[in-house]
């Protein structure tokens, strides 16, 4: 029994050293933190002024609900924690790079292994941030047009993660194509397929989107919404039906057209999915020959890719545009493929955000840090995106009577500059390498294997002086 009390008093004497000393940790942060340089001071105010507004609000209940900070141990509120987290994603910097800034920002003096822990735990925290971003970035008087539908253009985009297995990470993005904006993310693994049931929509909404959601399942869904859809389908994977339950070829209607001279058809029918039957609309335009030759040199390309035989059918059906719609007889096909051309801003938005972050191989070994990481660059995007807005509308405001056009994607790039520079420059001018605080950082543990340097030193050096 006095075995049993000695250990527990043992024990108990090792908590209160590391409560002391964890203690002492805290105090010395916050000592800095009254003796901090002016610059840095700066800093940190130019982050509560530019970034801080764009974030939602009572950060620290919704870190504590998601489980991303529960004990102010080592990070003391969840906006220190989301100012290394943005760091982090945008920069080239390891954890132990990354726990050096924190120290010198005076944010933390925890190790590189509880940032990666902490990184792990924030997945729920930005995923409720981006929500409620995106929830209250828009209100009705945003709108660019009244009385018109709500066009919203829907796609995915993989980023490939680093590491032996090459995961990816597939985005599901809705852009307001009225609006200029991002409206709906959705992040998941990469074997989650493309469908329109990853996003809300509701009436008065008209949904565009490529091949990979030209199915019945999605246009059904979309139906039961009450939202219009324009969906590019492949003519030889899409069933049609008749008033009789009788299946319409495409790819005959296609030929017939062909032998016709037709640019365009114009049909309607019915399509299934599972014991569900939706009235819809196909518009097919013959391509220019141009265009049809670099989708069939595509398709090739695609096959031969993939080790798979192409078919004369899938050669002839790439040289047409094919799109099925629920919008009725008071749009023209014309206009409705005029429209669906428009899809292709989407793609643009994708290719902004990927040159910008530089995110087609992300940093990321682990399915639960890529997702992360994602999240973060998506959360920044949105920023930055929102003071883009803000400064269009206030040039507006003052140019009004004047012919100009104003980039929203080149200044969506200045507000995202402004954000890198805010969160990246300061912290590094701030260390003293010298100093005692940093060296748990710039040291390691000697590894098993011979260190060149030591090598050298202490083995070839001296031999090449005697």
């Amino acid at each position: 029994m006095k075995k049993i009390h000695h250990n527990r008093s043992f024990s108990c004497k090792i908590f209160l050293k590391q409560k002391f000393h964890e203690k002492r940790v805290m105090m010395n942060l916050q000592n800095d933190s009254t003796k901090m340089n002016p610059l840095l001071q700066e800093h940190l105010n130019i982050w509560d002024k530019k970034i801080l507004p764009h974030l939602p609000k009572q950060l620290d209940e919704l870190a504590a609900q998601t489980g991303a900070v529960q004990r102010r141990r080592g990070i003391r509120s969840a906006q220190d924690l989301l100012k290394i987290l943005f760091l982090y994603a945008c920069s080239d910097f390891s954890f132990r790079i990354l726990a050096t800034a924190a120290c010198a920002l005076g944010i933390s003096d925890v190790s590189d292994t509880a940032w990666r822990k902490r990184f792990l735990k924030a997945v729920p925290f930005l995923h409720e941030i981006l929500h409620r971003m995106l929830s209250s970035l828009f209100t009705p008087s945003d709108t660019l047009f009244t009385g018109v539908k709500n066009v919203l253009l829907v796609d995915a985009s993989t980023v490939r993660q680093q590491g032996a297995d090459e995961n990816q990470q597939r985005i599901h993005l809705c852009y307001s194509l009225n609006q200029n904006r991002i409206k709906q993310v959705k992040v998941t693994d990469h074997h989650t397929a493309e469908s329109l049931t990853h996003f809300s929509m509701g009436k008065g909404d008209l949904i565009m989107a490529d091949a990979g959601y030209g199915t019945a399942r999605n246009y059904i869904y979309a139906q039961e919404q009450q939202a219009d859809v324009i969906l590019r389908i492949t003519p030889r994977n899409f069933c049609l039906y008749d008033a009789d339950g009788e299946k319409i070829s495409l790819v005959s209607l296609l030929k017939k057209a062909e032998e016709q001279n037709q640019e365009m058809i114009d049909v309607f029918g019915f399509c299934r999915y599972r014991n569900k039957t939706g009235y819809v609309r196909v518009i097919a335009q013959k391509l220019p020959e141009h265009q049809a030759q670099k989708a069939r040199k595509r398709k090739k390309r695609k096959a031969c890719k993939n080790q798979n035989q192409i078919t004369e059918d899938t050669l002839f059906c790439a040289g047409y545009m094919v799109v099925i719609t629920s919008l009725g007889a008071e749009y023209s096909g014309e206009e409705i493929l005029n429209l669906y051309r428009s899809r292709w801003q989407v793609e643009l938005l994708f290719k902004r955000v990927k040159q910008s972050f530089s995110i087609t191989t992300i940093k990321a070994g682990n399915t639960n840090y890529a997702e992360a990481l994602v999240l973060l660059q998506l959360i920044l995007w949105i920023i930055a995106e929102h003071q883009s807005f803000l400064c269009e509308r206030i040039l507006k405001e003052k140019t009004e009577r004047m012919e100009t056009i104003y980039s929203t994607y080149e200044n969506c790039m200045i507000a995202f500059i402004q954000i890198k520079t805010i969160l990246c420059l300061p912290w590094g001018l701030f260390i003293d390498l010298a100093d005692e605080k940093y060296f748990r950082y710039l040291s390691k543990q000697k590894r098993w294997r011979i260190n060149q340097n030591e090598a050298f030193h202490t083995a070839i050096l001296p031999g090449l002086l005697s």
